[in-house]
């Protein structure tokens, strides 16, 4: 599997820099799952978002229209939510995957989701995948 990391590294081997926009740690509750105690019991799920795009450039202006709105991440987030219930994350993780390497200027993507309410005490449990156009 491919990490942000790796993809970031792979990407700066064939540019001379990139920039990475993200969204880190946003928290929704979602209705997911294929156990039936967890159909229509939503879950504390947490997101992290990040695409990378192949240049490094300072805005000339300093204005809004000359960079890739980073609210997109938010609105993606919020589309892909809203289009229908999950029982995977791995659907859940493709979905928003596919949603947020759309702009195309975007030529890599990662996305982290996590199950908060799973384990007990230590551990983490979720799913991540990244995309390299």
């Amino acid at each position: 599997m491919t990490s942000h990391k790796d993809a970031i590294a792979n990407l700066l081997a064939s540019y001379s820099g990139v920039t990475t926009l993200f969204l880190e740690d946003i928290v929704r509750d979602v209705d997911i799952g294929v156990h039936d105690f967890e159909i229509g019991n939503p879950q504390k799920i947490r997101f992290d978002i990040y695409v990378i795009i192949s240049e490094v450039k300072k805005p000339l202006n300093d204005n809004l229209n000359e960079v890739l709105n980073y609210e997109y991440l938010i609105t993606s987030l919020e589309n892909v939510l809203a289009s229908g219930r999950f029982s995977l994350l791995e659907t859940l993780t493709s979905c928003l995957l596919e949603e947020i390497s759309t702009p195309t200027n975007v030529k890599a993507a990662s996305v982290v989701i996590t199950k908060l309410d799973v384990l007990e005490g230590d551990g983490r449990l979720g799913c991540s995948m990244t995309k390299i156009k």
